[in-house]
């Protein structure tokens, strides 16, 4: 018996610490998110946050009551019903994660919309009939079939359901900051090609957990299946990094200390990447909740350009003649962006970070 339907009734010794070695890689990782989490997040609010605590703890309830029931060290039927939660906290909690992340690039609230009505309509499509088959089998071997069956295509749907995402996700990134990798170096780059890797690698773990699952090892599956949405929530963490780094780098500070460029990020039910100006002029980066500024998109909304008139110089024509030429060539590099509603502000952005050429102290 393979777990369907109760407690491991034979269990070789290597199954038993595979089992075991994926539920203590499944705690260890959670703890490591949780930690992560409550480090970055100042402010303990927003989808993004909450949907990453669900997740998380989704992933530990999930485990446990499976290791429990396997070795029955647990009531089958209680434990039954703890997995069966923690696989709703685990799976959706993951899609929601990858959709609060889609308010960050994606400014379109029909394809908002359109993937949050994907995920309800796949809960209660994929997750409930299962649900249904699961607990039914474990009091009546008549819809073990039925069970097996429908639990290959609800980890088929899942796994579709979580591609669709990422891909938006890689394509609305590429999109939406091209016009700043069109003006700064090599670094931005390799930050997008660092997403799609992990975007890939998450497709790959997908993979590898439907492979156990056609092979027969529902044993194995249902204790990977903790260790895949583990890593895929620690690589969110990079993936969430690496685009505010992008964003940061927007907004960085002149080198000279004589000019601060502050930003005013704003986004829709997203954490995202806010400064925080000291006593000191230093600047802090905190990730807080966005506010109500009812915008869709991550990309700065606003530019505010500090100068202290006793330590900037008066700008020469050199300077200005230098602005212009930058400002030609940006325009010619984001030419396609003139129609967006961001491409304004995004403009200005880039043309407040660019480095102009400084006057000799007389």
């Amino acid at each position: 018996m393979a777990g369907e339907t109760g407690p491991l009734s034979s269990v070789t010794l290597a199954i038993a610490m595979t089992i075991a070695g994926f539920f203590a890689i499944s705690c260890y990782n959670v703890v490591e998110i949780n930690i992560s989490i409550f480090n970055m997040f100042k402010r303990r609010r927003g989808l993004y946050f909450w949907s990453m605590l669900v997740a998380s703890w989704g992933i530990v309830v999930h485990a446990i009551a499976v290791f429990l029931r396997y070795f029955a060290l647990a009531p089958d039927f209680l434990m039954c019903v703890q997995t069966v939660i923690g696989w709703y906290a685990m799976v959706t909690g993951q899609s929601v994660v990858l959709y609060s992340r889609l308010h960050l690039v994606v400014s379109d609230t029909r394809q908002l919309r359109w993937v949050l009505a994907m995920i309800i309509t796949n809960f209660f499509i994929l997750h409930v009939p299962v649900t249904i088959l699961f607990l039914a089998s474990n009091l009546d071997p008549r819809y073990l079939d039925a069970f097996n069956i429908y639990e290959r295509i609800q980890l088929v749907g899942f796994t579709l359901q979580e591609c669709i995402i990422s891909s938006m996700y890689i394509y609305e990134t590429v999109r939406a900051i091209k016009p700043v990798l069109a003006v700064r170096g090599p670094e931005e780059r390799k930050v997008i090609h660092y997403v799609i890797i992990v975007n890939v690698l998450a497709v790959l773990l997908d993979i590898s957990l439907c492979t156990t699952e056609f092979t027969g090892h529902f044993d194995i599956q249902t204790t990977y299946k903790p260790v895949v949405y583990s890593i895929k929530l620690k690589m969110e963490f990079h993936v969430l990094n690496w685009l505010l780094a992008i964003i940061q780098r927007g907004h960085c500070t002149c080198s000279n200390s004589k000019r601060r460029i502050i930003g005013n990020c704003s986004g829709y039910g997203e954490d995202l990447l806010s400064p925080n100006i000291d006593q000191d002029g230093n600047r802090k980066y905190d990730i807080v909740s966005p506010g109500d500024s009812g915008r869709r998109s991550g990309i700065p909304d606003q530019i505010t350009t500090v100068t202290d008139d006793h330590l900037l110089p008066t700008v020469s024509r050199d300077t200005k003649s230098a602005t212009l030429s930058t400002a030609s060539a940006l325009n010619h590099d984001v030419s396609h962006w003139e129609k967006s509603e961001q491409s304004s502000s995004t403009i200005t952005s880039i043309l407040a970070t660019a480095k102009l050429p400084q006057r000799p102290e007389p």
